[in-house]
């Protein structure tokens, strides 16, 4: 979902920890999908792929195919910071 207009940088990380903690959180609606997947191991992730160089298309690729969660770069951006 594209923006629109400035956004303040703490309220998008807020919105994108609750997205991302409704996506890997509630094992309800995944079966034991989600054993394993946590916001924190994402972030974890996120950070190690930021420092290792990694670009940010293949950061989103990881999160979406590990963690089932599609996000854009300014949303990638946000969480890492």
């Amino acid at each position: 979902m594209p923006l629109n207009g400035p956004v303040n940088q703490g309220t998008l990380a807020t919105s994108l920890r609750r997205k991302m903690a409704r996506t890997l959180g509630g094992g309800h609606e995944h079966g034991n999908d989600t054993e394993g997947r946590s916001l924190a191991q994402a972030l974890h992730v996120l950070k190690e792929m930021k420092a290792a160089g990694k670009t940010w298309q293949e950061m989103g690729e990881r999160i979406e195919r590990e963690f089932g969660a599609s996000l854009e770069k300014d949303q990638l951006k946000a969480l890492v910071r």
